[in-house]
């Protein structure tokens, strides 16, 4: 049951808007964002009747699901929050049972966050108006915006709101507000056609750097964002001061993004290759690289169009390159916490090679990741200087950097 919508309509688009459900505290609650503050959610579905939706043949308008998390001062009240959708739970249910991890049914429907209470924002009368940045996140190609929930939600207690946005049709599952599911495209994605692969990547990122700008046209409706986010000054969000991270596909579409929009002042891919439009022109941005161990920039398994190599001197401004050790390709997701909070982290190794993990733990994974990208944002929002971003530090050894 929903407990809160609003409609706002608008030139060529429209936006609903949901506050998420509680749960029953008999769920498997992930670990609580280590923040100063603690994170509301709200979830909202956007209709952009300007576009259409490339990834299919019918003449659908592209509609996009976000997240958006946000930082509320400390209060007494704490709620637990459901990780994803049932119905979207149920298929990533399914789909984790096909790559061989011992895994009870209903495994993701019984996670929840530890989010901020339920609270409307005519209860915050003791709470000063705010205005922390807004930064956006994209997940990789084939995954859903949801399993990087406890990342973003640990971003945002440290001050920062960040929307994450599910791109329909080249993630697992796109669930709307009524109900209805948007499912990937398995004959474009799944082909061994290495052109027509890439084609596809292509097209992909170019819509989804459209969505990003789409996303944030959509926030600068103050009437929309204060529907969504308490304690906002009265002009609302500010939104040409931000910047973007995301994992894989959703990292690439940072990359691209960087000169195609201005209010996207930086961009950092988490494990991922570099193609799409912005690929040519390089950017003079600050951007930065987070791989996994053996994935570095001569590496000679990538294919041409993804490889890293290529692009490290198109970037011009200030770059890093970091490797952190004991990863795989899902250990910039929430799949390492996730599966350590359930009990059900694999062992072995032909299960972990499926599930793109390595061997490092999921509590010190969602750490090292958080800690990187959180000293990255304030670089680029604030211009503050971090010593984790200059070299290797005691704190963090599994984190080295490429020159």
């Amino acid at each position: 049951m929903l407990l809160f919508f609003a409609l706002v309509a608008l030139n060529s688009f429209k936006i609903c808007s949901a506050a998420p459900p509680e749960m029953s505290q008999t769920q498997i609650h992930l670990p609580k964002p280590t923040g100063q503050y603690q994170v509301g959610r709200s979830v909202a579905e956007l209709i952009d009747y300007s576009r259409k939706q490339p990834f299919v043949q019918d003449d659908e308008p592209i509609k996009l699901m976000i997240s958006v998390f946000y930082p509320l001062p400390q209060q007494k009240h704490s709620t637990f929050a459901a990780y994803m959708p049932p119905e979207t739970a149920a298929i990533e249910d399914f789909e984790l049972g096909l790559t061989g991890l011992a895994a009870p049914n209903g495994t993701f429907e019984k996670l929840a966050l530890h989010l901020a209470g339920n609270q409307t924002p005519e209860n915050f009368t003791d709470v000063t108006t705010c205005q922390y940045p807004l930064v956006v996140f994209m997940p990789a190609e084939g995954t859903t915006r949801h399993f990087y929930n406890q990342i973003v939600s640990t971003i945002a207690s440290t001050g920062y709101i960040v929307v994450s946005i599910d791109a329909a049709y080249d993630v697992d599952v796109v669930q709307y507000l009524d109900g209805s599911l948007a499912l990937f495209n398995f004959t474009l994605w799944n082909t061994t056609d290495q052109a027509l692969l890439n084609a596809t990547g292509f097209l992909a990122i170019e819509t989804r750097v459209r969505d990003v700008s789409f996303v944030l046209d959509s926030l600068s409706n103050a009437t929309f964002a204060h529907s969504l986010i308490p304690n906002l000054p009265p002009s609302g969000l500010n939104t040409t001061h931000t910047a973007m991270f995301g994992h894989s596909l959703g990292g690439a579409t940072a990359f691209s993004v960087l000169e195609a929009d201005d209010r996207i002042l930086g961009g950092l891919d988490m494990e991922g290759g570099l193609f799409g439009p912005g690929l040519l022109n390089g950017t003079s941005k600050p951007f930065m690289l987070m791989e996994r161990e053996g994935h570095t920039r001569e590496n000679a398994i990538d294919d041409p169009f993804l490889t890293l190599e290529k692009v490290w001197p198109h970037l011009t401004g200030w770059k890093r390159d970091i490797i952190v050790a004991d990863t795989g390709h899902y250990d910039f997701s929430d799949y390492p916490v996730v599966f350590e909070t359930l009990g059900v982290t694999p062992t072995n190794e032909i299960v972990l090679e499926h599930l793109g993990l390595g061997t490092l733990k999921g509590k010190r994974a969602l750490e090292i990741v958080t800690t990187y990208v959180g000293a990255f944002l304030d670089f680029v929002i604030y211009g503050k200087c971090s010593a984790i971003l200059d070299g290797p530090v005691e704190r963090f050894p599994e984190v080295t950097f490429e020159y």
